[in-house]
């Protein structure tokens, strides 16, 4: 499979529809991460046209899997040095789920940090999840603390280091 591609607007049902699945399935287990229903898709068009998104499609060019980049994440980590590529909205379709699929793309993640000059990679998960505390703490992902975000629910922040080539 390629590497993950920028979202383009034939994409953004794509992501959205994705997104709502993630809700429901994290909702239908009471895990409280992502309120179903809570990112419109006027927002997932905004996040694409600033090209935030970048989503792995299957052979009929469907949204298969998607995260979104960003260069710096105040609301969550406060202010950047300028060392960190972020990580959100991780999510791979339940019918490849378990593949490997999530790795891959935080490992291209982590790549893109690298031609960026970025040494670490970040992001951020629920605290009441714990399936997802397992999955970053296997990919080498090390807690680096926990806050209230905007009212939403209690977070753990996550970084992992980039290695360079030296």
């Amino acid at each position: 499979m390629t590497d993950p591609l920028p979202a383009t607007g034939e994409d953004v049902r794509g992501i959205w529809s994705l997104r709502r699945q993630r809700e429901d399935w994290l909702a239908s287990r009471g895990i409280d991460q992502w309120i179903p229903g809570e990112v419109p898709l006027p927002v997932v068009q905004e996040q694409v046209d600033h090209g935030e998104w970048h989503v792995l499609r299957d052979a009929d060019q469907n949204v298969i899997a998607g995260l979104r980049v960003l260069w710096d994440d105040p609301d969550f980590w406060g202010p950047d040095d300028g060392s960190s590529i972020y990580v959100h909205g991780l999510m791979v379709n339940l019918a490849q789920a378990g593949g490997g699929l999530g790795a891959r793309l935080l490992e291209w993640a982590a790549q893109t940090g690298v031609r960026h000059g970025k040494t670490r990679l970040r992001l951020d998960s629920a605290a009441t999840n714990p399936g997802l505390t397992t999955y970053y703490e296997r990919l080498g992902f090390q807690r680096q603390g926990q806050r209230q975000v905007r009212g939403l629910f209690e977070v753990i922040l996550w970084e992992r280091p980039i290695p360079t080539a030296g």
